[in-house]
């Protein structure tokens, strides 16, 4: 899976508004089961029953909640920025305001944890993260990610943090 193969436009929510964790699986659950089929509660309730397995964050303020979902026919995923930060019970204690929830068909697994991987390991990229903090717009997410998905993007000589509004 490459960020390309995804349909980004359709999968990004730009500065939501979340109190806490549960929260923000409430949104990502309504938002992924109208794309999905999957009733909202299956989905909360699999990401919660995979949340208390152990933290699904990865520090920096970024975070990869993910569940294995009976019925599901594809994979869906939904990029998510937040306005503020919020607990996630990070090992760096920072709270988390970048959320990337991946929802995986129970009955076919294949690709499933390669994908955990690979996510992860772009995911806690700075210069991705702060790209994504300083989008106000889903194109300008778009525009982050897009820079992501090609080997210059990913191993580019400039330094300098993507859509840095400082």
């Amino acid at each position: 899976m490459r960020i390309d193969e995804f349909h980004w436009e359709r999968e990004v929510i730009i500065k939501a508004q979340c109190q806490d964790k549960r929260s923000a699986f409430q949104l990502i659950a309504c938002e992924t089961s109208e794309r999905t089929g999957i009733a909202a509660n299956v989905i909360l309730e699999h990401l919660l029953t995979r949340e208390a397995l152990g933290a699904t964050d990865f520090g920096g303020g970024f975070a990869l909640p993910h569940a294995l979902v009976p019925k599901l026919r594809s994979p869906s995923k939904l990029l998510t920025t937040l306005r503020q930060g919020i607990e996630f019970g990070a090992p760096d204690d920072e709270p988390v305001d970048i959320i990337l929830a991946m929802l995986w068909p129970q009955d076919h697994q294949d690709g499933f944890l390669p994908s955990l991987a690979r996510y992860s390991r772009l995911f806690r990229t700075d210069r991705i993260l702060q790209g994504l903090r300083n989008a106000v717009s889903k194109t300008e997410a778009m525009m982050v990610l897009h820079s992501f998905s090609n080997p210059e993007g990913m191993f580019s000589s400039n330094p300098a943090p993507l859509l840095d509004r400082h």
